[in-house]
């Protein structure tokens, strides 16, 4: 808990080691995928190579920026304008390599209950059109089963959803399928680009939507720059920054636009939907866009709508904070406290770890912070009991004083 709410990380990172694929990758692939190596032959992070192309645009990793600042006097991450350079603040999961137990550190400095874990490489790992789908599943397959096991060490406080190799509709429910039932997923990670072309409310993603809401688990549209399908390559070229302020801005406003406007919250209303690391003050916005348009386009356009752009939204989604937007209260009262949640996004160099729920607390009314604390449980569908066994967890292994 954080000063007695509960609450729940909707997306905190992990730092995948630099030996995943060599250790958990098909052998069938493995000519496939270059991982960099160090000088003691042993793969180091870096710029992984898939069939021939980087699996990312951006030139390294973010976590992993060439430049650091000579005055630092603290042995974390070589950072270039970082919010976590120079501060030391990482200098404890440095020390095991971002390992579970740091993870669930990590959670307790910030008063953590449940963590939701995405990827860091994976972010844009297979984020390019035409990849071969079989071998979109294969590191699909890795990945999954390295975060499942890396989630035992704690896993009423660790859950992770699944990457899904989206080139094969048909192959990403397989994977789906297999990650929620047997290793315990508790949603799917998205990129909002399109992938091969298709457009979020095309047909194509029916089989994907339904199985979403039958398992009920939850879809989250998660951006980053580096995809190589991502239209802020061609708009923005080679400047990172003016990539990275556009794509977790932009490319969600077109997910969003698409699922409402093509129907999918129409014909799957159980369906939950997260827009991650994107901030959330566009939403109303956009919302109101949707509506000023709504009476002279729906009957012709879209008959099938029976409901109201907002209504759509606060039926189906939650949009995501990091505690110390300015605008966080004023876009609650446009679009309900209760479809948001918050993301440490630790450990990655644009977060404000370990202040990030302390930051929302000085943010927001308490009641409000409250909601937004426990948006997360709503977005994912955890209960009481989830949270009962996340404090018998914690209890065995109390390490911070973030509670």
């Amino acid at each position: 808990m954080k000063d007695g709410l509960r609450f729940v990380d909707c997306d905190m990172h992990i730092m995948e080691p630099p030996d995943l694929f060599e250790r958990y990758l098909d052998p069938r692939f493995k000519e496939r995928v270059i991982l960099p190596v160090g000088k003691d032959g042993r793969p180091r992070r870096g710029t992984i190579v898939i069939d021939g192309l980087p699996a990312t645009r951006d030139a390294e990793m973010q976590q992993h920026r060439k430049r650091s600042r000579p005055t630092s006097t603290h042995s974390t991450q070589p950072l270039s304008g970082s919010r976590m350079a120079d501060t030391g603040r990482l200098d404890f999961a440095i020390a095991t390599d971002y390992d579970a137990a740091a993870q669930v550190v990590g959670m307790e400095m910030e008063g953590v209950d449940i963590a939701v874990l995405f990827p860091t490489t994976g972010l844009s790992l297979i984020a390019r059109d035409n990849l071969d789908p079989w071998l979109s599943l294969a590191l699909c397959e890795a990945y999954n089963n390295w975060v499942a096991e890396f989630c035992r060490h704690s896993p009423d406080q660790l859950k992770f959803v699944a990457m899904l190799p989206l080139h094969d509709v048909h192959l990403a429910c397989r994977e789906l399928l297999r990650c929620v039932r047997d290793l315990g997923a508790v949603g799917s990670f998205v990129r909002p680009n399109l992938v091969n072309g298709h457009f979020w409310h095309s047909n194509y993603w029916e089989p994907l939507l339904s199985l979403h809401e039958e398992l009920d688990v939850t879809w989250g549209f998660h951006e980053g720059t580096g995809a190589w399908y991502s239209h802020m390559n061609t708009l923005y070229g080679e400047n990172r920054f003016y990539r990275h302020v556009a794509s977790h801005w932009i490319e969600m406003q077109q997910a969003l636009i698409a699922m409402i406007i093509g129907g999918i919250f129409e014909f799957h209303p159980r369906l939950r939907v997260g827009f991650l690391e994107a901030q959330n003050s566009w939403v109303p916005g956009l919302l109101s866009r949707i509506e000023w348009d709504y009476p002279q386009y729906r009957d012709t356009h879209a008959p099938y709508l029976s409901l109201t752009p907002k209504e759509y939204f606060r039926r189906n989604c939650w949009g995501a904070v990091e505690g110390s937007e300015p605008e966080i209260e004023a876009t609650a009262g446009l679009i309900g406290a209760d479809r948001m949640c918050i993301s440490t996004d630790y450990p990655h160099f644009d977060s404000n770890f370990p202040y990030v729920s302390t930051n929302l607390l000085k943010n927001v009314p308490r009641e409000m912070a409250a909601q937004i604390f426990l948006g997360g449980a709503h977005l994912y569908g955890f209960t009481d009991d989830d949270f009962t066994k996340a404090d018998t967890a914690a209890a065995k292994n109390p390490r911070a004083g973030g509670r």
